[in-house]
């Protein structure tokens, strides 16, 4: 007989793999196995007030695999036992809904194939996104009750066709309850920015994490104020972090998962492997769990690299309507 996800967390996250996002025949055509998506992607081009300079890979900037601080950081946290509750908060509407037969007993998800940016919303907010939004206000009410991933309102976003993103906000009455014995937690402390599968193919996603100098802004003028594709897209993540003044981000495509942070001055990124959507060693639920605990500073939390780099006046800042140079992918 099948169980409740919330008797046996653990094992829940460490099976429960998502689901495939079905293609619809009316979005636009996917570009052929190992090549850059054709589409245009974000339009954004140099800035001086853009302070990003190299991103690293983020095992070597750690000393340790990814996978298995995920992994353990699961086993630690996540209860193997009962925690006496349905799956279904009756009173919020949260739920445990990645399907994982047949262990657990959860309904599948049959929203719509997405055809845009907009359809693909249900998909990560009613799978992964409730999923662990639901086990973390289980695990640690007292940090975590309030808190909830909302789609992003940014109304400056002239790529809302093509780019949005998610953020793990305080949902509650008043202020939010920002300080930890280790400091202050931002408002919005972790992003999950996505784009169409037909946007943000396996190799433009590929090429982000490979990506490893982004050019300064006098370099970057002098190349005529070119981006390539990956600088484009570290270009929008780092404006989008920077804005809502938080350094941890994911990035996906649905079929395709990152996970990286910035340094503690911003000039740094560093940047995960691609996940494919089902991962099994880790699960994306187990790394977006896990890196919802490292934004939040919950109980087993790792720390971004620390690593030596100049010293700014303030931190940075992005003008409220910034004025971006468009170009074409290369």
């Amino acid at each position: 007989m099948a169980s409740r996800a919330a008797d046996n967390l653990r094992t829940y996250f460490r099976k429960a793999t998502l689901p495939e996002m079905p293609r619809n025949p009316a979005a636009p055509a996917m570009p052929p196995t190992h090549h850059r998506s054709q589409h245009v992607s974000v339009q954004v081009g140099p800035q001086p007030w853009r302070q990003l300079d190299v991103v690293k890979d983020l095992e070597d900037a750690w000393g340790a695999s990814v996978d298995e601080m995920a992994i353990s950081w699961a086993d630690d946290n996540l209860p193997g036992t009962s925690l006496g509750v349905d799956d279904l908060d009756s009173e919020t509407g949260d739920r445990f809904t990645v399907p994982c037969p047949p262990t657990f007993d959860i309904v599948p998800h049959s929203g719509r194939r997405p055809t845009d940016i907009t359809r693909m919303v249900s998909w990560l907010d009613y799978l992964p996104l409730m999923s662990v939004q639901r086990a973390l206000r289980l695990v640690f009410p007292d940090q975590t009750s309030r808190w909830a991933f909302s789609l992003g309102d940014d109304v400056e976003n002239t790529d809302r066709k093509v780019f949005q993103y998610f953020i793990w906000s305080y949902s509650g009455p008043g202020a939010p309850m920002l300080c930890t014995p280790l400091g202050s937690i931002p408002r919005y402390p972790l992003v999950v920015a996505f784009q169409p599968p037909w946007i943000l193919s396996e190799r433009d996603i590929v090429e982000f994490s490979e990506a490893r100098k982004f050019p300064s802004s006098d370099k970057a003028h002098n190349q005529l104020g070119r981006l390539n594709a990956s600088e484009r897209l570290w270009a929008k993540i780092w404006d989008t972090c920077v804005t809502n003044k938080t350094r941890w981000f994911v990035l996906t495509s649905y079929a395709h998962w990152v996970f990286g942070v910035f340094s503690e001055g911003w000039t740094i990124g560093f940047v995960s492997r691609v996940y494919p959507f089902n991962s099994s060693t880790p699960t994306i639920l187990e790394l977006l769990t896990f890196w919802t605990a490292c934004a939040m500073r919950l109980p087993g939390w790792q720390s971004q690299p620390k690593v030596p780099e100049r010293v700014t006046s303030g931190p940075p800042s992005v003008p409220a309507c910034p004025t971006e140079s468009s170009s074409r992918p290369l």
